[in-house]
């Protein structure tokens, strides 16, 4: 007895014999095939064969028929047969043969694939917009694009995905016309779709609406001046940074600017040293952040000048930036600033010594007693969580997964310190009603300034998947990221991923909680350093097997603005990896 797949291939085989088209079946729902005498004609038997394969309620069948019309049966005659269908087939198989005639890529589905566009259900629609991104021309952009900013959900997606596709020339130029036209709306969406499209020769054209009156516009103008910038637009993002509006759109300036440095480095700094003359002082503290990112032989005189700033802030960030560099050159100026008499510059340089020259900790432990006896009692640095004054209602938080990247989670046997794997589900964690991830799109520092890959936002990004394009690298050592809440919060829980594509134990990873930007007063809520590797007192947590599910953490309700996630290579490499994390909290 023949099975489904069985029996479709004797009526697909038969059919395609009878028309003179050569199949072979490898056992699987995979074909190949070609036309005996190359010819494009197809008998009538054979489509009809096809249909009845997409009509049978079987999925299986349906496939193999929809794989028949992505690649056995070419020619523009086929094509328009195929679409022909569409009408006629029920919405489930329409979606299915849209998809199928957007992979054949033949342009003669076009007429009938337009007719769809206005289907009445809208996974047909999407479909029939998406398949567009194949089979359209530039008439066709217009239409894209007011599904892009205001169609349904899907529809919009799929519009985006069509404009990035469109292969017609001069896109880019019908694009731009519609983008001076559109609303703020249409407008911000398609900064996007240039961006996605790659869309450089026109760059003199997106380069105004980073100054634009609409913030959605300028949002979309800076993210794209970020894919698509070179070193000679370093000044249009420093402008962009000094006329931000409000600090979200400094972080997107500010990461648009260390994008552009990382890519072209020194070329970026004359643009910057300019910037910083003008400057204010909340945009002298990012520009100091992308120059320690540029790097080159004007970084360290430039931090050292900053040094005198007149604003306390900016010379504070100076001094964090030159307590990041990895350079024998700085230690003579540590030195000095930690004999300086502010507590916050001594305690950041002895820090900044132990790890570049050696220095023994004692003074450091006695400047950080000071500050705990000085800061500790103030009660924005308490960071207990206040008792309730009634019982709060428990809920589980909402944690959404990535996709395993691998089967199993091999212990790496010669890796000390290490728990078992669960083997099942992590149990739902408990907390108050209301929490949520409090550190999505929030800014992000590290003690790297300038990693190896990655940016920075890709902390926070939401983007949880295992894959290279979404991941931070920072140097090798013990290195940290941290996250600004932008509020001192209750925090329940942290949720770290860092590299899940394989099975790596990283090393000395610490988790604290703090209200001061530099952890000066902290509460360590994870410490796995079994062996003080990191000089950040010895942990008595275990070490972990990085998996999909991420690692939870109890904050135990403390309270605090800043998180701070310390590491120290891994069981493979060196490296210290970020993939996302997750902040589960409350804001009063």
């Amino acid at each position: 007895m023949l099975g489904t797949v069985g029996k479709a291939a004797f009526i697909v085989y038969a059919a395609c014999w009878a028309a003179g088209i050569v199949v072979v079946w490898d056992g699987t729902n995979e074909w190949t095939g070609n036309l005996q005498a190359g010819e494009a004609e197809v008998d009538d038997a054979l489509i009809q064969t096809i249909r009845g394969l997409l009509e049978d309620p079987d999925r299986d069948m349906r496939a193999l028929g929809l794989q028949q019309i992505r690649e056995e049966v070419p020619g523009r005659a086929a094509t328009e047969r195929f679409a022909a269908m569409l009408p006629e087939l029920p919405p489930e198989v329409q979606v299915g043969l849209l998809e199928a005639l957007g992979d054949r890529g033949d342009p003669a589905a076009r007429p009938a694939v337009l007719k769809m566009v206005s289907h009445n259900q809208e996974a047909v629609r999407a479909a029939a917009i998406k398949a567009l991104g194949t089979l359209g021309s530039l008439d066709d952009v217009p239409l894209l694009a007011e599904k892009a900013e205001a169609g349904s959900p899907q529809e919009k997606q799929a519009a985006f995905h069509a404009l990035r596709r469109l292969p017609a020339d001069q896109v880019n130029s019908v694009l731009v016309k519609l983008l001076k036209e559109g609303s703020p709306a249409r407008r911000a969406v398609l900064l996007s779709v240039l961006a996605a499209r790659n869309a450089r020769q026109v760059m003199s054209e997106i380069l105004p609406f980073s100054l634009d009156e609409d913030p959605a516009v300028r949002s979309a103008a800076i993210g794209a001046l970020r894919q698509l910038a070179d070193q000679s637009h370093t000044p249009a993002l420093v402008e962009a940074l000094c006329q931000a509006r409000n600090a979200e759109e400094r972080w997107q300036a500010e990461l648009a600017l260390l994008s552009l440095a990382s890519r072209f480095r020194e070329q970026c700094t004359p643009a910057l040293l300019a910037g910083l003359a003008k400057a204010d002082a909340e945009n002298r503290q990012a520009l100091l952040r992308v120059v320690a990112r540029a790097g080159g032989q004007k970084t360290i005189p430039t931090l050292l000048a900053h040094l005198e700033d007149p604003a306390e802030a900016v010379r504070d960030e100076a001094v964090r930036m030159l307590c990041a560099l990895k350079d024998g050159a700085v230690v003579e100026h540590l030195e000095r600033l930690a004999q300086s008499g502010s507590l916050r510059h001594q305690i950041l340089a002895e820090r900044a010594l132990i790890r570049l020259s050696g220095k023994p900790a004692d003074r450091l432990r006695s400047l950080e007693a000071k500050a705990r006896q000085i800061f500790g009692q103030s009660p924005q640095t308490n960071l207990s969580a206040p008792e309730p004054k009634k019982p709060l209602k428990l809920a589980p938080i909402q944690i959404l997964l990535p996709a395993p990247a691998f089967r199993g989670t091999p212990v790496p046997l010669k890796e000390p310190n290490v728990e078992k794997p669960l083997g099942k589900p992590r149990p739902p964690f408990l907390a108050p009603e209301g929490t949520r991830n409090l550190a999505l799109g929030k800014p992000v520092r590290a003690s790297d300034p300038a990693p190896s890959a990655g940016e920075l936002d890709y902390v926070t990004d939401g983007q949880k998947e295992a894959s290279d394009f979404a991941l931070l690298e920072l140097r090798p050592g013990s290195e940290w990221v941290q996250i600004d809440l932008g509020h001192r919060a209750t925090v329940y829980a942290i949720l770290i991923w860092h590299n899940h594509a394989e099975a790596r134990v990283y090393r000395d990873v610490i988790v604290q909680i703090s209200d001061d930007p530099d952890f000066l007063v902290y509460e360590t809520i994870f410490n796995n350093d079994h062996d003080n590797t990191s000089g950040l007192g010895v942990g008595q947590d275990k070490g972990y097997v990085e998996t999909s599910e991420g690692k939870l953490i109890d904050a135990r309700g403390l309270q605090g603005r800043y998180v701070r996630l310390w590491s120290r290579g891994n069981h493979i490499d060196d490296k210290n990896h970020y993939t996302e994390v997750e902040v589960f909290g409350t804001v009063p």
